[in-house]
């Protein structure tokens, strides 16, 4: 239970790296392209639903992610 509950941790790290590179650098670049070719993938589903185009261009996946991330360690805590 405990190596699942780091790899989710891991997890809302990638994405919260992610989200700072692509403050600061273009996909194209080395850190930013190997964190984005990992997380396109998981945003996709909730780009179709919430794209970035229809809240002004701010891209809210990252956030739904942790929050949903943060709520399933809290349930696998709890087991």
């Amino acid at each position: 239970m405990g190596l699942v509950i780091m790899f989710l941790n891991g997890l809302i790290y990638l994405i919260i790296i992610d989200a700072v590179l692509s403050w600061v650098q273009p996909p194209s670049a080395m850190p930013r392209k190997i964190t984005s070719s990992l997380t396109t993938a998981m945003y996709t589903p909730i780009h179709a639903i919430i794209s970035p185009q229809k809240t002004g261009g701010i891209d809210f996946s990252p956030l739904i992610w942790i929050f949903g991330i943060q709520f399933l360690v809290g349930l696998l805590v709890r087991l």
